[in-house]
This record gives structure tokens, C-alpha cells and sequence, in this order.
């Protein structure tokens, strides 16, 4: 017989069998049927009940734009509802069904691949939840042509719902893998989907109200609400980048859960990982260059948050990479044995299983990743530095870096500076050139505030991780070991400022010295200090000497806080590298055969058993019994009459 071709990459990709099954059955059932023609029901009537009662008694509009508006975003507020009621119901039960029918362990005995077998139900379930958003595309054209909502934006939106649902399908079939029963997957799926469309709903809520206030109170800052089409452009690749990023973590996470335990279920994850941790620091950079910065503080501040996010999505490597175990199984050993001697180095090593290898990972892209958060630093300050050309841009950069727009600055006290009239009238006498050299010199000093944020985030990172191997190394379990150390992390957080609000109540931030061992108050110890110091930089009068010692106390604070977490960290390594060397050398004696029996705890009563059976007095042995000798057959002159056996063997009576 002809031996047939394996079918290619793309092939199995694209014609993925799982996934063509799983949309034929559901075409096959009335469920999607019913539930999408109830929910098309459900927009139509939302449609026309807005008609009727925006039109008067002639029938006529008098404002179509704002129906067109309306109509849009009712829907689509009732579209995101659907995504979190309705579309975990076509993924949440994608593989725990699998389990309850107990076909599960057929469907790995098929040729398809862990990987096949995920991305199946996950298209499966995309697809189905795709013909929601394809069907309510009519009812959105019919509303944008009442006017009110621009092309560009209808198309953006339509974008983020596909993505929203795409996600929702990918999260329920991860929490699918979870479990082994349908019910617990279904209540997992729809508290994400829950969180995640609430957020949403939150966000969408506050850019609106946002945008009213700003529209009233800032109108120079309206462009952060009515972005360009480049702009636009690049919010939606953007959000699909962090979309793809995010999938592809449930998506390989989904098929580890498929894999035997003996296959390698790190190379994946720690390729997705280097990936974030170098496009999240650039796709911010681009931000800064694509996008109009609207103030100098909403600049620096979002340079803080986005430090903060990174340092977020890499605590998940950190608790999960060092907490593997410390030797590799046969399988993928011998995997790595078979690579190009180009890839099986010491680097590319890293990729593999191990915990040795998953700090060496982690530590690694921990480093990678602040670099380049320094270079988008770079290109935040270097944006805000070109728009001080601009005359009116100068002016309102000053009096954001002096304060000026700050009311609660300038009340009595101690180190108070001048009223705004009287600071913007020096101003006023000051050359562009000299406001522009103090505008700088304020940048420079909250850059190094920045870099300093940078430090106490990377310590706290690369301490995580040590924690989790020294968990791991200690015999507990993979997900046991990121647990506690989650925890440890929640304590560390919080505690220290619970005990600051004990001991003293009403301290400054610059004077608390418990709270300075918590992360959160080691970065915004940073941050002040880049802020206080700027401003002792380019204040004048008799406020320098307070802002100066003000920022002496934040950068003691925070210094203290880097080089107490350094030193912990330093000294998990040198116990973790020992008990390592411990492991793997206890494991080259188990396949060399070179073990010692270790000594055996005796109690002191097994002792005295054993001393008295050594010196107990020697005893005659005793005889063997013979075995028992067969019966032997009488002779035939002594054989009993066969009719008195009869007899004697018949019942009494």
C-alpha cells in the first residue's frame, strides 16, 4: 500500500477537521438558530422603538444626527451585553463536554496534535460567535446613515466588538481546559466575561463623561478625545497587538493542558514572553511619536502607567518560569540533544524547561524590557522637549511643571511658593530661552525619577522570581509554589502600609519609615523624588532648602527600599544556586547507580530487638518433620465388600 503524504502546515491550519465538525454540529442544532434570531429580534426592536419615539407627531426628525448617534451606541452597549451573556456559552463547554461524553481520550488517540485539537475549538467557537457581530452589520450601516457617527469610527468600533467576542471565545475555552466538568467551566467563562465586559462598559462611561468636562473646562485637550485617522490608525493596531498577545497566552496555555507531562510546555511560553516584554516598551514609543501629546503631566503620567503594566504582565513569568522543576524530563533531554548545535547553546537553552533556566529567562527580559522603557523614556522627553518651540506650548508647559495649575500648592505653610499671578508676572519677565532651560531642567530630574521608578519595579521583579525557586527547590509543586508566592507578593504590598497606619497616623509619605518596604511605596518614593527634585531645581526664594530636603527624604526612602530588596534577592540566589547544585548532583548519582543507602532512624526499643536476637544463647535445632507419606492401597485380598461400603455409607433411616 501506497504510503499517503502528511498534509502541510497551512493545511492542517486551515482545514482543521475539529473545527469543521464543531461548526457542523452546531448549524445542525436549533440552538444558534433560536438564539440568534431572538437576539436579532431584540436589536430590532431597540431600532424601531427609538425611531418612534424620536420622531413627532408628523413623522419627521428633527435631529437625525442625534438618533443616528443613539441608535449606535444602544446597540452597541446591547452587543457587548450579548458578547458577555451569550457567546461563553459556545466555548465554555468546548473541551470539559469532551470529558462528560468521555471522548476525550479518543480525540488525543486522533492524529491531530495538542495544538490541532485547541485551535479547533477555538475557531469553532470564534466563528460561531463572528455571526453575531456580522449580523447586527446591517442595523449599524442603517444608523450611521442618519448621520452622527464618522466612517472611521463605526469601522473602529465594529473592530474592538469583533476582537471582545473573539477573546471571550478563547477565555472560555481555556477555562474548558481547566475543568472536567461543564458547569465549572460555564461559571469560570462568564466571570471573565463578566470582569472584562464590565471594564469595558467602565471605560466607554468615563471617556464619555471625560469628555464632556474636558470639552468645558480644557478645550485644548480635546484632541485626546478626537483623534486623527493616523492616530485612530494606530489605537486600533494597538489593541490588536495586545489582543494577540493575550490570545496567544490562553491559546498556548490550552495546549499544555493537552500535553502529556512529559512534553515541553515552556519554549512556547517563553518565546510569547520575550515577544511582550520587547513589544509592549516599543508600542508605547511609537505612542509618543504617532500620537499628539496633549500636556506635559498627562506625558510623564502615562509614562508611569505603562511602567506599572509591564512590570504586571512580567510578574506572570516571574511566578511561573523559576517555579518548574530543576531537571528537564528524558523526553525533552532528548530533545534538546537532537537541536543544531547553533540553537543548544547556553541561550538558546534558556527556552527550555528547567527552573535554572526559567530565573535565567525571566532575568533576562526582565533587563531586556526596562531598557527599552528607558528608550521610550527617551522618546517621551525628547517629544515634550520639541514642542517648547512653540510659544504658547512653552507657556503652558512652564506652568505645569512649576505648579501654577495647582491651587493646593500654594496655601500656608512651610516652604510655600509665590501665588500664581505673581509667579506667571516673573515669568513674564523671563526670556524664552531661560523659561525653556527651566522647562529642561525639570525633564531631566523627572527622567532620573523615571529611571529610579524603573530600579525599585526591576528588583521587585527579579526578587519574585527568586522566591518562587526557592519554593520550587523546596520540594513544592509548580502551581503551589506561584501561589504562595503571589501571596507573599499581596502581603508584602499591603502590610507594611497597614502597619505605618497603626504606628503613626498622619505621616507625610517622606517621613514613613515602614512603608518604605513596600513596593508601592518604593516607586512613588521614586517618582517624588524625580518631581521634588525638579522642582528645587528651578525654584527661587525661600522654598528651595524645603523641596531639597523633601527630596533627600524620598530618595533615601526609595534607595533604602532597592537595596533591602537587592540584598534579599542576592541571597535567595546564593541559597538557590546551593540547594541546585544539591538536586543535580543527588540526580547524576540516581543514573549513575551511585547511591549510598542512607542510614536507617532506629528507635531505641527496635535496638535492644535486635541485640537480644545477635547475643540470644545458641539452641539444638529442632528436627524437621517428615512430610506426611501418601496413603497407600490395602491389598486386593483386604479390599471391603462394594455392597457393605453402600451400605455403610447410606443415610440413617
Amino acid at each position: 500500500m501506497e504510503a499517503t503524504e502528511s498534509p502541510g502546515f497551512f493545511k492542517r491550519l486551515f482545514m482543521n477537521p475539529l473545527a469543521v465538525r464543531e461548526l457542523r454540529v452546531a448549524c445542525r442544532s436549533w440552538k444558534l438558530v433560536i438564539i440568534l434570531t431572538a437576539y436579532l429580534l431584540i436589536q430590532g426592536a431597540i431600532f424601531a422603538i427609538w425611531l418612534y419615539v424620536q420622531s413627532n407627531t408628523k413623522g419627521m426628525y428633527e435631529d437625525p444626527t442625534s438618533i443616528g448617534s443613539g441608535l449606535f451606541i444602544t446597540m452597541s452597549i446591547v452587543l457587548v451585553a450579548v458578547v458577555m451573556l451569550v457567546f461563553p456559552a459556545f466555548s465554555s463547554t468546548a473541551i470539559a463536554s469532551e470529558h462528560e461524553k468521555k471522548s476525550f481520550d479518543l480525540l488525543l488517540l486522533t492524529p491531530l496534535s495538542p495544538w490541532e485539537i485547541a485551535f479547533g475549538k477555538f475557531s469553532a467557537a470564534a466563528l460561531q460567535s463572528s455571526i453575531f457581530i456580522i449580523a447586527t452589520i446591517p442595523l449599524f450601516a442603517i444608523a450611521s446613515l442618519f448621520g452622527g457617527i464618522q466612517p472611521s469610527v463605526f469601522f473602529a468600533v465594529l473592530w474592538v466588538l469583533i476582537l471582545f467576542s473573539i477573546f471571550i471565545s478563547f477565555v472560555g475555552v481555556y477555562a474548558s481546559s481547566l475543568v472536567k466538568k461543564a458547569i465549572p467551566a460555564v461559571l469560570v467563562t462568564y466571570a471573565f466575561a463578566f470582569v472584562i465586559g464590565l471594564t469595558i462598559l467602565i471605560i466607554f462611561i468615563v471617556l464619555t463623561v471625560a469628555r464632556t468636562l474636558v470639552s468645558m473646562i480644557a478645550p485644548t485637550l480635546m484632541n485626546m478625545f478626537d483623534p486623527t485617522l493616523s492616530e485612530g490608525v494606530f489605537y486600533v493596531c494597538a489593541m490588536t497587538a495586545t489582543w494577540g498577545i493575550y490570545c496567544s497566552f490562553l491559546f498556548i496555555s490550552t495546549t499544555n493542558r493537552l500535553k502529556p507531562s512529559s512534553h515541553n510546555k515552556s519554549t512556547a511560553l517563553r518565546l510569547l514572553w520575550t515577544v511582550a516584554a520587547i513589544e509592549i516598551p516599543i508600542q508605547f514609543a511609537i505612542y509618543y511619536i504617532a500620537v499628539r501629546i496633549a500636556a506635559h503631566d498627562s506625558a510623564y503620567g502615562g509614562l508611569i502607567m505603562i511602567a506599572v503594566y509591564f512590570t504586571f504582565v512580567m510578574m506572570v513569568p516571574a511566578l511561573t518560569a523559576p517555579g518548574e522543576p530543576p531537571v528537564a524530563s528524558r523526553r525533552v533531554r532528548r530533545e534538546i540533544e537532537k537541536l543544531n548545535p547553533a540553537i543548544n547553546n547556553k541561550f538558546g537553552r534558556m527556552f527550555f524547561p528547567g527552573g535554572d533556566r526559567g530565573v535565567v529567562h525571566t532575568t533576562l527580559i526582565t533587563v531586556l524590557g526596562l531598557v527599552l522603557l528607558v528608550g521610550t523614556a527617551w522618546v517621551c522627553f525628547d517629544r515634550l522637549d520639541a514642542r517648547l518651540e512653540d510659544k504658547a506650548t512653552l507657556t503652558a508647559d512652564y506652568r505645569n511643571v512649576m505648579g501654577l495649575d495647582n491651587l493646593a500648592m500654594f496655601t500656608a505653610g512651610p516652604g510655600a511658593g509665590p501665588t500664581p499671578n505673581s509667579a506667571m508676572a516673573a515669568a513674564a519677565k523671563k526670556s524664552d530661552s531661560e523659561l525653556r532651560e527651566l522647562v529642561r531642567t525639570f525633564e531631566k530630574h523627572e527622567f532620573n525619577g523615571f529611571i529610579a521608578l524603573l530600579v525599585v519595579l526591576g528588583v521587585t521583579l527579579l526578587m519574585s522570581g527568586q522566591i518562587t525557586w526557592r519554593l520550587t527547590l523546596s520540594g513544592i509543586s509548580k502551581a503551589l509554589s506561584s501561589l504562595l508566592t503571589g501571596l507573599i507578593i499581596v502581603v508584602w504590598l499591603i502590610v507594611p502600609f497597614i502597619t505605618q497606619m497603626i504606628a503613626t497616623s498622619g505621616v507625610e509619605p517622606e517621613d514613613a519609615m515602614v512603608a518604605q518596604f513596600s513596593p508601592i511605596a518604593g516607586g512613588m518614593n521614586a517618582v517624588s523624588w524625580g518631581k521634588q527634585s525638579a522642582r528645587a531645581a528651578i525654584a527661587e526664594g525661600t522654598q528651595v532648602k524645603h523641596l531639597e530636603s523633601s527630596a533627600d527624604a524620598f530618595q533615601w526612602r526609595w534607595v533604602t527600599y532597592a537595596a533591602t530588596s537587592a540584598a534579599i534577592a542576592a541571597g535567595l540566589l546564593v541559597l538557590n544556586l546551593a540547594s541546585r547544585r544539591k538536586v543535580l548532583e543527588r540526580v547524576r548519582q540516581l543514573s549513575e547507580g551511585n547511591v549510598t543507602p542512607e542510614p536507617v532512624q532506629a528507635t531505641e526499643a527496635q535496638l535492644q530487638q535486635v541485640l537480644a536476637v545477635v547475643t540470644a544463647p545458641e539452641t539444638a535445632p529442632q528436627q524437621p518433620i517428615p512430610p506426611a507419606m501418601p496413603p497407600t492401597a490395602p491389598p486386593p485380598g483386604d479390599l471391603p465388600d462394594f455392597d457393605q461400603v453402600i451400605t455403610d455409607d447410606k443415610p440413617a433411616g
